[in-house]
């Protein structure tokens, strides 16, 4: 019964290890966790032990009123009269909590209305995800446990699967009077003595239905009466914070309005750098996944495809890579682009901080490309050295950047 996690979860805790970043991103999940404020929250268990049952609705309701009182005022106590009254309210909520820049975003919609659900992503699993629902001016936040759900669009449902180490649940939700409603779930474990495996070298598992005892195909017909598993999504596009900003405040991308120039000239990412900062710009800073499919679409229709063009990222004095961009004099962290950028964006196995020369020597890889590849009719991110030339002669004549204006 256990389903896998997506390959993008799997990815993504493989690259924080890679980075070094554990202990900084813990630090973040306890931030997040301080932050949820009147949320509803599902602690995860140890790996072997019941996990408490979720709340309903009406055991959070009176909590609802300074969720209510909170969302009137506008960001730092100013009036945000060009905003819906939901936009302001997760704007605030955003701006409530340290943590929020090193989340990333994304808007669902789970109920039949037109107010969308936010989801913030923590990038751990110990910080899991809030979902906040807004509702008659009030708010609510559900707190998943680690990072996987699913959710039937405008069906209003939410499962939230996932689990560790012998231990794994799917925990329902509906939203009810404005509130999120737990609704039914159960957890499946291995047995108190050990891992156990049948026949077919498969996990035996023991489940619980609601705290009571269960056979795996009751289990799954208890879960698939309530949840159809086959017809739930994840989220679509992430964004980081300043990128749902913008969303919330003016409707679009931060970038919707910027240009872009495409220049083929044989230089290093530093003279590239330095070039599009003559030039009044910079070298383009991909923060969505709207601002990659218009330079992607770009690079297309000015039959640039056959060059491999700088962009503004590089990984030095940083744990991971980081995009520079004026306004932000430490760049967007790539930890931050995790769910916009990093596993749809990159080619397979990047970033890979090293490759070999055409003689066959090692070069360290710290700055990044985008170029396109015909088989896939796509773009991609890559790492590359600093002076591709030099590493790779048969690029001459290939080689590229992008400034990004901010007109």
């Amino acid at each position: 019964m256990k389903r896998q996690k997506p390959a993008v979860r799997i990815e993504k805790t493989y690259a924080y290890f890679r980075y070094g970043l554990l202990a900084v991103l813990c630090s973040l999940a306890i931030l997040f966790l301080m932050a949820c404020g009147k949320s509803d929250t599902i602690t995860m268990p140890d790996e072997k032990t019941k996990e408490k049952q979720p709340q309903s609705s009406q055991e959070r309701e009176e909590d609802s009123s300074d969720n209510k009182d909170a969302s009137k005022t506008g960001t730092n106590g100013e009036s945000s009269s060009h905003m819906e009254p939901w936009e302001k309210a997760y704007l605030d909520y955003l701006d409530a909590f340290e943590a929020s820049n090193s989340c990333t975003y994304s808007l669902i919609y789970v109920d039949e209305d037109e107010i969308p659900e936010l989801v913030i992503d923590s990038g751990v699993e110990a910080g899991g995800c809030q979902i906040l629902t807004w509702h008659d001016e009030v708010l609510d936040v559900l707190q998943t446990s680690r990072l996987y759900f699913t959710y039937i669009e405008k069906g209003n449902l939410l499962c939230n699967s996932e689990g560790n180490m012998g231990f794994y649940y799917d925990n329902v939700y509906t939203i009810k009077d404005g509130f999120w409603d737990f609704i039914g779930g159960g957890t499946y474990q291995d047995p108190a003595d050990g891992p156990k495996f049948d026949e077919n070298d498969d996990f035996i598992y023991e489940y619980h239905w609601l705290e009571q005892p269960v056979e795996k195909s009751e289990y799954e017909q208890k879960l698939h009466a309530i949840y159809p598993e086959k017809d739930g999504k994840t989220p679509g596009a992430y964004y980081i914070k300043d990128e749902m900003r913008s969303i919330l405040e003016k409707k679009e991308t931060a970038s919707a309005a910027h240009r872009y120039e495409l220049i083929v000239a044989d230089l290093t990412w530093t003279e590239a750098h330095k070039a599009c900062e003559e030039k009044g710009g910079y070298l383009a800073t991909l923060t969505s996944r709207e601002e990659f499919d218009r330079v992607q679409e770009q690079i297309i229709t000015e039959e640039k495809t056959g060059v491999t063009f700088f962009v503004g990222a590089n990984r030095v004095d940083r744990f991971g890579f980081g995009w520079l961009e004026p306004g932000t004099p430490e760049g967007y962290s790539m930890s931050d682009l995790y769910n916009a950028l990093f596993a749809d964006f990159w080619l397979a196995g990047e970033p890979s901080y090293e490759g070999l020369t055409e003689e066959g020597r090692e070069v360290k890889e710290e700055y990044v490309s985008i170029l396109y590849r015909t088989a896939d009719g796509r773009c991609y991110l890559n790492d590359v050295p600093e002076d591709i030339l030099s590493a790779a002669p048969s690029y001459a004549g290939r080689i590229g950047y992008i400034c990004e204006y901010d007109e």
